[in-house]
């Protein structure tokens, strides 16, 4: 892979190219649009012995190396599973390595992926290295979430912000890849992501979109949080609603949607996501106010943090609903933060 086959974040890309790049890096911003392989571009990159322009040559031997993933000046850590956390003893072992001299290329690359997964240890370990990192060492922190990262490591480095890629971008590269049938929504259930558009589950992504698109109507209509409550109490939203991950994945399709609403009700249609029920979300849109979607928008996001500080998720997911009955003035005024979308 070249640089040209990245898609997006032209300008940050071109920007580490062109200037220095800093020893110590978070490179911040949504899963799957191309951080780590960025970062690992960027190491081969300062490495190639025979550079085309502002790209790999593809054909020395550290190109060859690097894209085996054994080149030895290029270290990536990383969890070991989904639910694992970065260890201590990886980081102390990249620590010592960081204080070497290159093998055989020009600079040493330390690469850690998914960054907010490191445990206070891990991270604490770290800190003298990012301060004072050698001459020859670059260290990459990648991260989606960079406010977990301990304020200590953030104030010692230097952050670049990678943005989504756009609806369009994603459909081409579905398209590429043999998705045209797939590709429209896909891209719609991405959040800007390649990576979340390859590897959905697009049935059940779209089982959940329903679900909770049922729930917001239905909620709208009656405002009944007995309605409410047994229509979580049927499988598998029931099951759903104790996992913490599943509750993350329907506020965020809730989240969407009331964004949905939002730009049908100032004129917006192109940027409504979930073009499939374009229709639907057009009836309900009569039926809502500016006001109460701002402060549905607020709640969702509130609940959204509250999953991730360990809150119960069914209490999250419930709790939302008690705070946004229409017509309620309950968080009005935290909600106009939350005013432009």
């Amino acid at each position: 892979m070249n640089f040209e086959d990245l898609l997006g974040n032209e300008a940050v890309l071109s920007l580490l190219r062109r200037g220095r790049l800093p020893q110590a890096s978070v490179f911040a911003g949504p899963e799957g649009i191309g951080k780590k392989t960025s970062a690992l571009l960027l190491a081969a990159w300062a490495n190639c012995k025979a550079p085309c322009g502002n790209d790999l040559c593809g054909r020395c031997p550290s190109c060859f190396k690097a894209q085996g993933g054994n080149h030895p000046d290029i270290r990536l850590y990383q969890p070991e599973g989904a639910s694992d956390s970065i260890k201590i003893e990886a980081m102390r072992e990249m620590s010592r390595e960081a204080q070497y001299r290159p093998f055989e290329g020009k600079l040493r690359f330390f690469i850690i992926d998914e960054a907010e997964k490191m445990n206070e240890a891990a991270a604490n370990s770290i800190l003298k290295t990012l301060e004072e990192p050698p001459e020859t060492s670059r260290l990459i922190l990648v991260c989606s979430a960079p406010q977990r990262l301990l304020a200590t490591i953030r104030s010692r480095c230097q952050t670049f912000r990678f943005r989504p890629l756009t609806h369009n971008q994603i459909i081409d590269a579905l398209n590429r890849q043999g998705y045209e049938e797939e590709a429209e929504r896909r891209a719609s259930f991405a959040e800007g992501s390649l990576g979340k558009a390859l590897s959905l589950d697009l049935d059940q992504a779209v089982a959940d979109r329903d679900r909770v698109f049922g729930l917001l109507a239905d909620w709208r209509k009656h405002s009944s949080f007995l309605k409410l409550y047994q229509a979580c109490e049927i499988e598998p939203m029931r099951s759903d609603l104790k996992k913490r991950a599943r509750v993350r994945l329907l506020l965020k399709q809730l989240q969407v949607l009331a964004q949905d609403l939002y730009f049908l009700q100032v004129g917006t249609d192109g940027r409504v996501a979930n073009q499939d029920r374009l229709a639907d979300l057009q009836e309900l849109a009569q039926e809502v106010e500016l006001d109460w979607l701002s402060r549905f928008l607020y709640h969702v996001a509130e609940a959204q943090k509250d999953v991730d500080r360990y809150v119960s998720p069914l209490m999250c997911f419930e709790t939302l609903w008690l705070q946004c009955r229409p017509g309620s003035e309950m968080g009005l005024h935290a909600a106009d933060r939350y005013s432009q979308v």
